[in-house]
């Protein structure tokens, strides 16, 4: 099983798209695949078009087993560990009994063990808590970006997080890329973050961009996936190029 971690110190960088059109993605590649949702506000099932549970407290604070929180999502092979306002709480309990680090990490054995192949990650953009715990727990990282400053500031953070827990935790991981997205031909300041993030980071490390689209905002309020409200969309494409990057192994 592998897990990957979808992260930025910045909210509104699309992180919760990603998550979701990713891990639909894999599965309709034929993989087995979890969502989990570790922001408070819960907008992996409102992605997806189900309910807000205490899921993600549930299994981290209460140590109820994976079965009893995981959900399906009506979609085949899919499956999702939904949160609500009491992730919030759950990391405040985890912070207070100083075993938030590797809350998630400690309960992989039993993820591999319902025979799930791919668990991906949604974060909340906070720090001090479940985000490390992801990225803790994480075989791999990728990092959503809007493509204005304030956001590749995020990056800069969320990368040196990352080096932190290379550093004194071992973290073992990699960061299998950083995801240009509302990337807007039209504006010089998209063209001029895509650029200076190539030079902070290298051109290896930075994913072909998502452009800015109104259809994924349809998505989300129509609880679908660009799959299923349109596979052959520019947006579509995009997240394919990243879809197909996971399960060719590169």
């Amino acid at each position: 099983m592998k897990t990957i971690a979808i992260v930025n110190q910045k909210g509104g960088v699309g992180k919760t798209t990603t998550a979701v059109t990713l891990a639909h993605g894999l599965a309709l590649k034929g993989k087995r695949v979890l969502l989990v949702d570790l922001d408070s506000q819960g907008q992996v099932a409102s992605a997806l078009g189900r309910d807000h549970e205490p899921g993600i407290f549930n299994w981290l604070v209460s140590d109820w087993p994976l079965a009893d929180v995981v959900r399906s999502t009506g979609r085949e092979a899919l499956y999702f560990l939904p949160g609500d306002r009491r992730t919030s709480t759950a990391q405040i309990v985890l912070n207070a009994e100083r075993r938030t680090l590797y809350a998630l990490k400690r309960r992989l054995p039993e993820v591999a063990r319902s025979a799930i192949e791919m668990m991906i990650v949604d974060t909340a953009p906070s720090v001090g808590g479940l985000q490390e715990a992801a990225l803790l727990a994480s075989d791999w990282v990728v990092i959503p970006t809007a493509t204005d400053y304030l956001a590749s500031e995020g990056v800069v953070r969320t990368v040196q997080t990352l080096k932190t827990l290379r550093e004194e935790h071992e973290w073992k991981g990699g960061v299998l890329g950083i995801l240009p997205t509302f990337y807007d031909d039209t504006t010089k300041e998209s063209a001029a973050t895509l650029g200076d993030l190539r030079i902070t980071f290298g051109e290896k490390l930075i994913l072909p961009p998502i452009h800015r689209a109104t259809i994924l905002r349809e998505c989300a309020s129509e609880g679908k996936t660009i799959w299923e409200r349109d596979a052959k969309s520019r947006a579509a494409q995009e997240y394919a190029l990243l879809v197909w990057r996971i399960c060719d192994g590169t």
